[in-house]
């Protein structure tokens, strides 16, 4: 049985940090598969993870190597097949048969893996902004500069034309894409909707993993939007309208090919919905699971 509370669990080698909330509740857990990759649950759990966790049990865990998880010794193992095989062993040592991966953009990715590699052990699905496409979209990593160009001043956007000129290589053309926009005077409008939404600092974030972004970023698996249609759960799709993180085109077409798809527009939110819109997000996740 589950029991709200704070422990560590040890899966593939490594500690993992958990966090239960909401385990008197009925229903099959839900468990928060963090995005990033590098980064942590920590967000999402201050901004509506305590709300959901009136509904349903909801689990926490910082990946490895990311938040208030021990880093592995060994860097190679940051790869989804392990991220995969760390959420099973999770799961076992919790004790539950089934759960409901509940994925955040990266996360996305690693939930649907997970639905993929354990059906059985899959309830059904939620996912905010994923970036799963299918096998002849040119794929996120190619889009991001794109993405990022609009919001640049004249003067910023030049400079980054002129440095992207001798790249070809998608990753290395986001990086320099993500470094322009985090440095412009305009971010706050390519991260948010409403600049009014932006949380203050907060000193307890934890800090991201680069060296697990650098091992990640770029290794999405084109065939499994193909093998996630073929897992017959039902599945929510939480999307942005102004997300130019992962676009709205993305997730809307995930879910018009997935056969039990739910998709939720939120039209005032961009990539961080649960701070966005948190009220709707949290009544979302509710209508979803019938509470």
């Amino acid at each position: 049985m589950l029991s709200d509370g704070v422990r560590t669990i040890a899966a593939g080698g490594v500690d993992h940090w958990v966090r239960v909330a909401g385990a008197g509740n009925d229903g099959v857990p839900l468990v928060l598969v963090h995005g990033g990759p590098g980064e942590s649950s920590y967000s999402i759990e201050r901004s509506v993870g305590d709300e959901v966790a009136k509904l349903a049990p909801v689990v926490f865990y910082d990946q490895r190597g990311c938040g208030r998880s021990a880093r592995p010794s060994d860097t190679s193992t940051y790869t989804m097949a392990q991220l995969v095989a760390d959420l099973e062993e999770l799961r076992i040592a919790l004790g539950v048969d089934r759960i409901i991966p509940w994925g955040v953009s990266f996360g996305c990715l690693l939930a649907a893996e997970y639905a993929v590699a354990h059906s059985n052990h899959v309830d059904r699905l939620v996912l905010h902004a994923p970036p799963i496409v299918d096998p002849l979209h040119p794929g996120l990593w190619t889009m991001r500069p794109s993405a990022v160009d609009p919001f640049l001043t004249p003067t910023e956007r030049e400079a980054l034309r002129t440095q992207l000129e001798p790249l070809t290589d998608p990753i290395e053309r986001t990086l320099a894409a993500i470094g322009a926009i985090s440095q412009s005077e305009n971010a706050v409008n390519f991260f948010y909707y409403d600049t009014a939404n932006i949380p203050t600092d907060d000193p307890e974030t934890p800090e991201s993993n680069l060296e697990m972004a650098l091992a990640l970023v770029g290794t999405e698996r084109p065939d499994l939007a193909d093998d996630l249609s073929a897992v017959d759960v039902p599945t929510l799709i939480l999307a942005g309208l102004w997300d130019r993180h992962v676009g709205f085109d993305i997730p809307r077409d995930l879910a018009g090919r997935l056969p039990q798809a739910t998709l939720e527009i939120f039209d005032r939110s961009a990539h961080s919905i649960d701070q966005e819109e948190p009220t709707d997000y949290v009544d979302a996740i509710r209508n979803f699971l019938g509470r």
